[in-house]
This record gives C-alpha cells, structure tokens and sequence, in this order.
C-alpha cells in the first residue's frame, strides 16, 4: 500500500471511529425533553425522590405516576434516594436560573389535599397545587426504580450496578410537565455492548458503582438543561 492510500485509510478509519463514538455515546445515558419554556419560571420546589421499588416490590414492571413509562424495579439501596435528592439539589442550584424554595411542608400539605379531595386527582395536580401552596412556580419531583450496587470488583464484577430513575418538572399553574429526564442503565461489558464504547471508556474502562452511574447521568441531565438568555437573566 503506497503512504497516499495508507494516509487516506487511516483517516477514513479515524472518521469512522469518531462517528461511531459520537453515535453510540448517548446510547447508555440519560434521555432528556424539554415540553415547555422554562424562562417563565423563577422558584422551584425539590420534593424528596420516591422509592418505587419499596412500593411496588422488586422485579416488578412498574408505571411512571406522571407519565405512565414503564420501568422495571429492583433493589434500590439503602439511602439512595437521599443520594439522589441531594445530587438534585446540587445541580439545580448550581445549573439552572431556579431559586429553591423550602419544600418541608411539603407532605403535610399533600396528606391534607387528598383528604379534602379523596384520591381521584392524578398526581401530575396533586403535585401542582401542593406548589401552589408552597409558593412556588413549578415543582420537581423525582422516582427511584433501581439502585442495585456492583458485587465485585472495579476489574472484574459478579453483579454490575444498575440504576434507573425519572425527574420531572411540573409547572403549578398549567399543573402539565414542562421538563423531564430519565435514566435506565445496566453497565455491561464492552464485549457485550460495542455501542456504549464512549461511555465505557469516561468511566475508566472498568466496573463502576451504582453512585458513580448516578452521578454520571446527573450531570448529563442537567449538561443539557436549557439555559436562561443572558439578556433575560440579568
């Protein structure tokens, strides 16, 4: 082979690597929507995300109570709904143009709307007018479906980690999701998932915990959560 077609086939192998990458580096993460304009909400309320997994039970084919997505339980360790809320707090403070309001009435004030009003409202408008009440313009609230822990080894894992999770932004007034988010990994070998070879390689090349899969796919959610114009914001 001559050093013109050597040349011309190393950058044809190049550019075809780097279009597999961009392709299948997304094929792993988070999947974003963004359903409404955002720059018209200034307070936010957090609510603590919820254990579906300890509602439903384990290995069980659950629906989203916002969306209706079906998500498959499993175990969800302990506390890591906490780990969850407060990565959720720390990107929204840090990435988005929200102030947060204090959401701890936030259960007082939900038990009381659905005794006034029975269990008949979807929880998309029980959501919105606990906002409502709490004074601020939208609500964000969150499920955890999976959060199982790696068995083994960085090198070598028996079990890998598998989390999956939803978040959603409710706007209190239109009481309709304005922004949602949600995440449904099993790590898996490179051998065995030649498409997920970007992400693979982000997290070292090796079996991860379920924290780091998390974190990971926080900061890919909110990567891409719109920004306010800076002639808005200031």
């Amino acid at each position: 082979m001559t050093f013109k077609y050597q040349v011309i086939f190393r950058l044809a192998l190049w550019a075809t690597l780097v279009l597999l990458l961009g392709a299948c580096a997304s094929q792993d993460g988070p999947v974003v929507r963004n359903q409404g304009n955002l720059n018209v909400i200034d307070k936010v309320a957090i609510l603590p995300f919820e254990n579906m997994s300890a509602l439903h039970g384990s290995g069980t084919s659950v629906r989203s109570p916002i969306t209706g997505r079906v998500f498959v339980t499993g175990p969800v360790v302990r506390q890591s709904d906490q780990f969850l809320t407060a990565r959720l707090v720390t990107h929204v403070r840090r990435d988005t143009h929200f102030a947060i309001v204090p959401s701890r009435d936030a259960d007082a004030i939900m038990t009381g709307l659905t005794e006034q009003q029975g269990r008949d409202w979807p929880l998309r408008r029980l959501v919105a007018r606990t906002g409502q009440r709490l004074g601020a313009d939208a609500v964000i609230v969150g499920h955890v479906y999976r959060f199982r822990e790696r068995t083994g080894g960085g090198a070598a894992s028996e079990t890998p980690a598998s989390v999956a999770f939803d978040i959603y932004l409710i706007d209190c007034q239109q009481e309709q999701v304005r922004w949602s988010a949600f995440y449904d990994y099993t790590q898996q070998a490179l051998s065995d998932n030649l498409g997920g070879i970007g992400n693979f390689f982000r997290r070292g090349g090796r079996w991860v915990r379920a924290e780091e899969l998390a974190t990971i796919a926080m900061e890919d959610i909110f990567e891409k959560f719109p920004r306010r114009p800076i002639e808005e914001a200031e």
